[in-house]
């Protein structure tokens, strides 16, 4: 089947712009402010609260080895707009996004969940065009912009602000960069609110099975690696989490979520939040590279896992 795929595709394929912002709500400074009206009222009820969006590999992943479920039409595969190789989707999501084994029998059990995950999102970050062939699961969730909620930095009274005298949780692989980066955030960003002192601040060590690393992590499998993120989550007092960890980011999302908490989901930009840059933000988007000053710093040597130039050339370091 995969070679008529391939012989169609070659044929038929066009050029498909895979970012699409159609289904906003909100954006920039109104979006940042929705996002911050929004977290406040679950911090002042406590009420679980999630913020989030899909990566293009999980969401391209899980679009290819679930689209006969999900009713995708034949077209999309022979257009290009999504793959029609199981194999070289569930490569992707190894290598790019830290799943493992790489199977496809793993990889559908994690589009399932990654879906039932979903359905957990209260505001969702949108931009891939394929979340239109996953409507149903995202109904409840208003949509705002990128930039609306990944960079609170470039907004009046971001909404970070409502982390101030917070016990807030971050579970990130860059757990010791962090730590010291949050002691020097007076010095990272001009407005004062973009990160402000925390009441207490709490870093989980992600695993980090990025780059084909997952047999190095001791664990059996992505799942197993997962719970255990989870439980440890569940040992701390925390009023919201921030999470950025590759495949990992979204389940643990909706985990606090379903446990009453605030989760604010930011995934690659979380490094962002607490001046630490990579290749990314200098060559990918050098827009927001004037916002760097001198305080600013690489993840460390230790942080940095091997093969880490497979993925996007080492974007996050």
């Amino acid at each position: 089947m995969n070679s008529i795929y391939k012989f169609l595709h070659k044929l038929f394929k066009r050029e498909n712009n895979w970012y699409n912002e159609q289904y906003v709500q909100f954006r920039d400074q109104e979006a940042n402010d929705y996002v911050r009206k929004c977290i406040a009222n679950a911090l002042n009820t406590h009420s679980g609260f999630m913020i989030s969006k899909w990566g293009t590999i999980e969401l391209g992943t899980t679009c290819c080895l679930l689209s006969r479920e999900l009713k995708i039409p034949v077209k999309a595969k022979i257009l290009g707009e999504i793959g029609y190789d199981k194999h070289s989707a569930i490569d992707w999501l190894c290598k790019n996004a830290g799943f493992f084994p790489n199977d496809i029998k793993s990889g559908k059990r994690f589009a399932h969940m990654a879906l039932d995950d979903a359905s957990q999102i209260d505001i969702l970050g949108s931009y891939i065009d394929k979340e239109k062939y996953i409507q149903g699961y995202l109904k409840n969730s208003v949509k705002v912009n990128l930039d609306g909620y990944y960079a609170p930095f470039l907004w009046q009274n971001p909404w970070t602000m409502e982390l101030k005298g917070r016990r807030v949780l971050v579970v990130h692989p860059f757990a010791d960069t962090i730590e010291r980066q949050y002691k020097n955030r007076s010095r990272l960003f001009q407005d004062q609110n973009v990160l402000p002192e925390f009441e207490s601040l709490t870093i989980i060590k992600a695993v980090q099975s990025i780059a084909g690393n997952g047999v190095a992590t001791g664990y059996k499998n992505w799942f197993e690696a997962l719970n255990a993120m989870k439980r440890q989550m569940d040992k701390i007092d925390y009023d919201v989490a921030l999470i950025g960890c590759g495949a990992y980011g979204m389940s643990l999302a909706a985990h606090a979520k379903r446990q009453g908490k605030v989760a604010v989901h930011l995934a690659g930009w979380t490094q962002m939040l607490f001046g630490i840059y990579g290749n990314r933000w200098l060559n990918d988007q050098p827009q927001y590279a004037k916002y760097i000053n001198e305080y600013w710093v690489r993840p460390s040597c230790s942080e940095k896992p091997q093969g880490a130039e497979k993925v996007e050339n080492a974007c996050y370091w």
